[in-house]
């Protein structure tokens, strides 16, 4: 898989996803698209880097998820016309994004990677207030999951996590991502593009 095989949305989110791991934050990132598929907004987790809230960016705060950033970096969220728009993720949000997602105007939410851990998508669907506001939940392209949760759980490991801890066996439903990513850590060849921050599409074909 390369960017040029992506639409558009998809290779933006995967971009801020791998420039968070560049920046030693989690490698998660997001964008907002309209109805025609354009991108008008982008994000990045940036827990890992200086504190700060200035220009539409938080960093180095319990807030500073990449959805909460792709959010914050909208010039506007007019009603109704927001409502057509998506939000693209590279994780499953959190409790947190999920509600920022419904309550900041989105109403449909796309995430490539699962999070066994800690997602709660489903208060998008199942909470009784939030489900109110139909917001429909859907799941990026097969490849863009598998480079997505590939990518993540590379940073979980350079981050300390074992293989044997809770929240990698958390993800035991998911094998080969687990050991391909394994195989990533042990051969540093992720972390070797990272670096020189080489493109997003050396990137992909190693997670691949």
């Amino acid at each position: 898989m390369t960017p040029a095989g992506l639409s558009a949305g998809w290779n933006a989110a995967l971009q801020e996803a791998w420039d968070a791991y560049c920046a030693g934050s989690y490698a998660i990132g997001a964008c907002v698209i309209d109805a025609q598929g354009t991108v008008i907004a982008r994000g990045r987790n940036r827990l890992g880097e200086p504190r700060g809230a200035e220009g539409g960016v938080i960093s180095g705060h319990d807030l500073a998820h990449a959805e909460v950033n792709a959010l914050l970096n909208l010039k506007d969220t007019p009603r109704p016309e927001c409502y057509s728009w998506t939000l693209l993720t590279t994780l499953q949000p959190c409790p947190q994004c999920a509600a920022i997602a419904a309550m900041g105007g989105m109403r449909h939410v796309s995430y490539a990677a699962p999070d066994a851990w800690i997602a709660e998508s489903n208060l998008l669907t199942h909470d009784p207030y939030v489900s109110r506001k139909g917001v429909r939940v859907s799941r990026a392209p097969e490849p863009v999951q598998r480079a997505a949760l590939r990518l993540v759980l590379v940073a979980h490991l350079e981050n300390g996590q074992d293989p044997d801890s809770p929240m990698l066996r958390s993800f035991a439903s998911y094998p080969d991502d687990v050991h391909a990513a394994v195989a990533l850590h042990a051969s540093g060849t992720l972390a070797a593009l990272r670096a020189p921050r080489a493109p997003l599409a050396e990137a992909l074909a190693v997670l691949a």
